[in-house]
């Protein structure tokens, strides 16, 4: 599925105040979203344009533009508008626009007070959050590292048969459906609420899963702390993908985190980890129990 509609009010966009010389202001940002989102072929509708006030009359809109619920947003500042598509299962964003009081856009997959940030690209990461499409987040030299799906089990139960990976990684749930309920917990909770977390590592000219890597939230010495990890599977070892995998999670933790730095903790004996976290420029700061395993802590600075 792809976003090909983007629904939205007008006059629910106008910020103009009542002593504005002009009757009709959208913000900056606004603007150039909506004169820049053509180029990826989306269609915008002005709903004000065709009195739509109701389900019924969005289903007519959506044939006579040719689309289907599934291939659209809306974009709204009221509750009211929100709720037109909600029968229908249409994506949503909520925009807090300062003279529309009370408004909960409850029904919204996201909410924005402005339109800086927002482009087409933060429009359909939204629409492909609402349907549950896993997010590419990452894309290196030879892989991409995106988010994990159900779909992915049979891979990762495969992948973690490795018995390197076994002895220095948490395994999965013997129970399929455990695993499964924690799969679909961690998809609602962790991607959605930070926007990071352990992805899926895919080769590129294959498809093939290689492994797994990303962020953790972790608790150190009573504070939260963002911690680095990975899994290669066996078969993709001593070929450099952990490294370029890293060095990849690294960049975004940067650019994409407010955390001052990262940590990594690693079992002693597992020294090919220890050299990789070396080699990426972390430095050895002590030893410390975690989950009653005997962790040491290696530490890089992300924010200068």
């Amino acid at each position: 599925m792809d976003l090909r509609g983007l629904m939205l009010s007008l006059r629910e966009m106008n910020i103009a105040k009542p002593d504005d010389l002009e009757r009709f202001v959208m913000e900056d940002g606004l603007t150039e979203l909506l004169d820049g989102i053509y180029r990826y072929g989306v269609q915008i509708i002005n709903l004000d344009m065709f009195g739509v006030d109701c389900p019924e009359k969005i289903r007519a809109l959506l044939e006579l533009h040719q689309l289907k619920p599934e291939e659209c947003l809306v974009l709204g500042a009221t509750d009211r508008t929100l709720d037109l598509g909600k029968e229908m299962k249409i994506a949503a964003v909520g925009y807090v626009n300062p003279r529309l009081c009370a408004q909960k856009l409850a029904d919204a997959v996201m909410v924005v007070e402005g339109f800086e940030e927002v482009d087409f690209y933060f429009l359909e990461r939204m629409y492909q959050r609402f349907h549950g499409i896993p997010w590419t987040v990452i894309e290196t030299k030879r892989c991409i590292l995106r988010e994990m799906t159900v779909e992915d089990l049979d891979g990762l139960y495969q992948l973690y048969q490795g018995k390197s990976i076994a002895r220095y990684m948490d395994g999965l749930y013997e129970d399929r459906k455990k695993e499964e309920e924690y799969t679909k917990a961690y998809i609602k909770n962790m991607y959605a609420f930070y926007g990071y977390g352990m992805w899926i590592a895919v080769e590129k000219p294959t498809g093939r899963m290689i492994g797994r890597a990303g962020l953790s939230n972790r608790e150190i010495q009573g504070k939260p702390s963002l911690e680095l990890g990975y899994l290669v599977g066996e078969e993709f070892q001593n070929q450099g993908f952990a490294t370029e995998l890293c060095q990849g999670i690294l960049q975004f933790a940067k650019e994409g985190t407010e955390f001052e730095e990262i940590h990594c903790l690693i079992e002693k004996e597992n020294e090919i980890s220890v050299h990789l976290a070396e080699k990426l420029g972390f430095i050895w700061q002590e030893e410390i129990k975690i989950q009653g395993r005997t962790m040491q802590r290696y530490t890089k600075t992300l924010q200068f």
